[in-house]
């Protein structure tokens, strides 16, 4: 489910946010839909999804690129779409 030119938008349920959140704070973003996660690389690795991050989507929070991975059961919804059209897809 990645590719070279888009971006994931995944929103978690609140559970997901309550367990994780402290350490995905760092990859957070907050927007009209709420807090969600802005990555540029999202595949699901048996139970658990890895998101791959840059420094730009998370707002300079982190120095390099940083893969993190969560459990698949906290994944609410994911949207996708090309970098040229990713304030289309409603997170950004």
């Amino acid at each position: 489910m990645t590719g070279n030119d888009n971006r994931f938008g995944v929103l978690l349920f609140d559970e997901g946010w309550d367990e994780l959140g402290g350490a995905l704070e760092p990859y957070a973003r907050e927007g009209p839909i709420g807090k969600y996660l802005y990555c540029r690389k999202f595949e699901v690795i048996g139970s658990f999804v890895e998101l791959t991050f840059t420094p730009g989507q998370v707002r300079g929070r982190i120095d390099e690129e940083t893969t993190v991975w969560i459990p698949t059961h906290f994944i609410k919804f994911v949207a996708t779409s090309s970098m040229a059209n990713e304030k289309g897809m409603g997170f950004v």
